[in-house]
Order: structure tokens, then C-alpha cells, then sequence
């Protein structure tokens, strides 16, 4: 037998062996349903999470935590994503965003060999992803704030019939749609497995952006603690929301005669520098990327102009 006969043999077994310890681990993994166990324990202890947060709301308040951790925690909790990523959570979302800008920074270099360049990459494909996930955010409070009149009015029509919220918030959840009855439907479930329907209220305000919502719920948290008339405190709301309403329309002109201006004035600038350049002959860009002081100009232009369009897109949320 020869040398290279031996050779092929033993990666033959070799492979017949990485095969056959594949396939075992893989029947293994079928068998004791691995993937579904550790989905259902993350689900858990997440739930477990947010319900203790509830439960420390309900004992001693609520108090602002201005943490990193808990303002990406609520950001990815708010906004659906984990509908699609339920594995997602705020610290690895953090991570997330720490190697999207460190990838930029690697990409400048490799393309431009300028650390500037990097960096300018790096915060742009930062601010992109978070842009992502905070317009789903703003996406589902938009959803929730335009259902929530709808939402009042079937409580208030279920009310006349009955004087148990659970049982009129699962005759609403069967006419609601959209994030708004997914915020119902975790109610009742916590309410049910947890016999407790305080913090399946507490959970479910602390599960939503929207102050209208937030501001409904306490209200019916309070009409079953003092056993108030459930339909003539939702009347009382539906004005509230007419007016809230009429005030978002407003505030959504402005938001967008904001952004409008912010897009006039982006392509004014670059005309603006066009022009200069081809009237006096000068190279702008040229000069303003071939030192270090014109590097850094545009750095912190660009910069800027990033936090401006954040902070815009932000306060739509507000």
C-alpha cells in the first residue's frame, strides 16, 4: 500500500468518523429538543425580568433609571424587534453597535488608510442601526397611539356588560390588532398565570412608551380598586385622547417642516460649495481632504449633522 493510498484512507475514516459524530450530536439535539428548551428558558427569564421590574414599580414607584443597559432594554422591548430577534436584548444590542462602529473604523482604514475616515464610518453605520430599531420603536407607539381610541371605545362598549376588566379586556383583545393587542394578550397571561392583576397592569404600563396608553391603564388599575364605573371614566378619556390627538397632528407638522428644512438646508450647503469651487477655480473638497485640518472639519461636520438627525428623528417619538 502506498503512501498516498494510507494518506487517503485515513482522512476517509477520518471523515466517516466527523460524519458519524455529526449525526449523533445532531439526533441528540432533535431528541432532547435542545433549541426549544433554551428559547423557552431565555423567554423566561426575560418575562421574570421585566415582571420583577413591575413588581418593584408597584412596591416603590416608578423611578427614572438614566442607564445605558435599561434605555437599550426598554428601546428593544418598545420596539417589536423581537418578534423577528428573540434573543435580542440590550446588552447585546450594545455589542451590536460596538462592532458595527468598530467595523467601520477597519473599513475606513482598509479603503481610505484614514483613522478619521474609520471613525466617520464606524458612527455612521452606528447611527444607522440604532435609527433601525428606534423608527420600529416609533412605529409601534405611532400604532398604539392611533389605536388607542379605538381601544377606549370597545372598553368602554364591553363595561356596559360587565364589571371584571379581566374579562373585559379579553372581550376587547378578540376586536383589537397590531402591537395594541399584543400588549392585551400578555396582560391576560400574566394576569392568569400570575393571579395577580396589579402586576399584569404594572407589566403591561411598563411595556409601552405611549403616556396616553400608560395614563389609560392607571386609570382602570384605579376604577378596580375602588370599584368606579369603568364606563363613565373611559368617556372621560375619549375626550382626553380627542385633544391628545389633535395636538399630535399639530406637533407632527412641525416635526416635519423641521426635517424638510434640514433637507433644503443639506443640499444648500452642497450647492453652495459647488458654486464657490467653480467660480473662484478652487478645488473645495480637494483642499478640504488633502490636510489633516480639512480632515477634521469634515469629522466633525459630519458629526454633527449625524446627533442633528438622530435627535430629529427622536423627538417624533416624544
Amino acid at each position: 500500500m502506498t503512501t498516498d493510498t494510507r494518506l487517503l484512507l485515513a482522512w476517509s475514516i477520518f471523515a466517516i468518523m466527523t460524519f458519524l459524530l455529526f449525526a449523533t450530536i445532531h439526533k441528540k439535539w432533535r431528541e432532547k429538543d435542545v433549541w426549544n428548551t433554551l428559547k423557552k428558558r431565555y423567554i423566561d427569564t426575560a418575562d421574570a425580568k421585566k415582571r420583577s421590574e413591575a413588581a418593584f414599580a408597584k412596591m416603590y414607584g416608578t423611578i427614572e433609571n438614566t442607564s445605558l443597559y435599561y434605555r437599550m432594554d426598554r428601546l428593544i422591548l418598545t420596539s417589536g424587534i423581537r418578534k423577528y430577534l428573540p434573543w435580542l436584548t440590550g446588552e447585546r444590542y450594545l455589542l451590536i453597535l460596538a462592532g458595527a462602529f468598530l467595523a467601520g473604523i477597519f473599513e475606513g482604514i482598509a479603503w481610505k488608510g484614514n483613522l478619521l475616515v474609520g471613525l466617520f464610518l464606524g458612527a455612521v453605520q452606528t447611527a444607522v442601526l440604532f435609527l433601525l430599531v428606534f423608527a420600529m420603536a416609533g412605529r409601534t407607539y405611532n400604532e398604539i397611539e392611533d389605536a388607542t381610541s379605538v381601544f377606549v371605545s370597545i372598553l368602554s362598549n364591553h363595561a356596559k356588560s360587565s364589571t371584571d376588566i379581566v374579562t373585559i379586556m379579553r372581550e376587547t383583545e378578540r376586536s383589537m390588532d397590531g402591537p395594541l393587542q399584543q400588549l392585551i394578550r400578555q396582560f391576560l397571561l400574566d394576569a392568569e398565570r400570575t393571579g395577580n392583576v396589579d402586576l399584569a397592569f404594572d407589566y403591561m404600563k411598563e411595556s409601552t412608551d405611549n403616556r396616553q396608553l400608560q395614563t389609560i391603564l392607571v386609570n382602570l388599575k384605579n376604577c378596580m380598586h375602588y370599584q368606579a364605573n369603568y364606563e363613565e371614566v373611559l368617556s372621560q378619556m375619549m375626550g382626553q385622547i380627542a385633544a391628545s390627538l389633535s395636538a399630535r397632528e399639530e406637533r407632527k407638522n412641525i416635526l416635519f417642516s423641521m426635517k424638510l428644512t434640514l433637507v433644503v438646508i443639506s443640499i444648500a450647503s452642497a450647492f453652495i460649495v459647488w458654486v464657490i469651487g467653480k467660480g473662484l477655480d478652487i478645488q473645495v473638497m480637494a483642499i478640504l481632504t488633502g490636510n489633516m485640518i480639512g480632515q477634521i472639519i469634515l469629522f466633525v461636520t459630519g458629526i454633527l449633522y449625524l446627533f442633528v438627525v438622530v435627535k430629529l428623528f427622536g423627538t417624533d417619538k416624544q
